[in-house]
């Protein structure tokens, strides 16, 4: 491979790498080979990744966010989701929104953090009354051409609305 392919796979790599910047942190593949450590719930590889979200019983949450953002905080527009598999027992949207950014300590976007800066998020709303698991699937595409395909398994947790509290158990 010639020094000047060398140079232009890694500046794609940095650019995809420090760009397009979701709330799971989710780190690509490095060029030895290696990959850097994940955030804890998250597992998988970077082309798809498994995370696990809880979510009150009755209650909207979002369970994510997407950005892409410039090193100067101007975000970086082309970043799309799909909704593949809809959850069983519950709805799942994607809206326009803001969010804190988390890139780490050290990075050169880590001065974006001080900001809401614009995200979509993916929102779950589980249906009335339930408890227990919920699976979704969504696929995002970002800028520079990759994609990823998240699953998320949602545990809906909680005592329904006017149900007795579960009686202790005796000694």
């Amino acid at each position: 491979m010639t020094a000047g392919r060398w140079t232009v796979m890694m500046a794609a790599v940095a650019l995809v790498a420090g760009c397009a910047v979701q709330h799971v942190q989710v780190i690509p593949v490095t060029m030895n080979g290696g990959t850097a450590p994940r955030p804890a719930g998250t597992v998988g590889t970077p082309e798809k990744v498994m995370l696990t979200r809880t979510v009150p019983v009755g209650q909207e949450r979002e369970l994510n966010f997407y950005q892409g953002l410039h090193e100067d905080c101007a975000p970086i527009s082309g970043i799309t989701v799909e909704i593949l598999t809809a959850p069983a027992h519950g709805t799942a949207s994607l809206r326009d929104g803001t969010d804190y950014p988390t890139f780490p300590a050290g990075n050169p976007r880590a001065a974006c953090n001080k900001k809401a800066m614009p995200a979509q998020q993916l929102w779950y709303q589980p249906a009335p009354g339930y408890t227990g698991a919920d699976v979704l699937e969504v696929q995002v595409f970002y800028p520079m051409g990759t994609a990823q395909k998240q699953t998320y398994t949602i545990n809906i947790q909680g005592n329904v609305q006017g149900a007795a509290p579960p009686k202790p158990i005796a000694p």
